[in-house]
């Protein structure tokens, strides 16, 4: 895939401060950016969940808890934890401060950087299945638990807007993966992802 910016544009801060449910296609699009020693590496998001609090049984971020606290501070933060004690996981905390809305990006498209990605990896991988996941993700873009917190309008890991168009009729919204059957809400079709790029 090659895609040239018509424009590069840091993503502000107004940008997080609204509810998971009216701000998570918003991420589609969008360019996630990862300063690493190496130098950048950067995708376009192309696969979002919306967690929105309280009204979701599923999200974990309802209970606030050492690890979730970072959920209850004003959106712009980074939210990063482990699973399997191998794979890092991120969502960006959005909305209020005191209300633990998250989008959790699943997936980008690399642009930028794709051999530092590459590196990261014991075996040879196609640039398709470099960050196609929300593990490999992270994994090619160098996101670890050392980012919880991070400032999303910061110089580490942020959102750039290159003016890249999303239509509507290209995004596809299903159940989000992973979610027991046992949870209210588990069916929600709170899942985004454009069917293109």
């Amino acid at each position: 895939m090659t895609v040239r910016p018509t424009s590069a544009k840091r993503v502000g801060g107004d940008f997080y401060l609204r509810p998971a449910a009216a701000c998570a296609t918003d991420f589609l699009g969008k360019v996630l950016v990862r300063r690493t020693a190496a130098g950048r590496v950067a995708g376009v998001i192309r696969d979002v969940e919306s967690y929105p609090a309280f009204v979701d049984e599923v999200h974990h971020g309802n209970k606030k808890t050492p690890r979730t606290k970072v959920m209850w501070e004003t959106g712009g933060v980074a939210y990063v934890y482990l699973i399997y004690g191998m794979w890092h996981q991120f969502a960006a905390v959005v909305n209020r401060a005191d209300v633990p809305d998250v989008v959790f990006i699943r997936g980008v498209v690399p642009v930028e950087g794709i051999d530092t990605m590459k590196a990261q990896w014991d075996k040879p991988r196609a640039v398709g299945d470099l960050a196609d996941s929300p593990g490999k993700l992270c994994k090619s873009f160098q996101i670890t638990t050392d980012l919880y917190g991070a400032d999303l309008t910061g110089d580490d890991l942020f959102l750039e807007d290159w003016g890249l168009s999303v239509n509507p009729e290209d995004i596809r919204t299903a159940a989000r993966v992973g979610i027991s059957p046992r949870y209210i809400s588990h069916d929600a079709p709170l899942r985004y992802r454009l069917a293109r790029y």
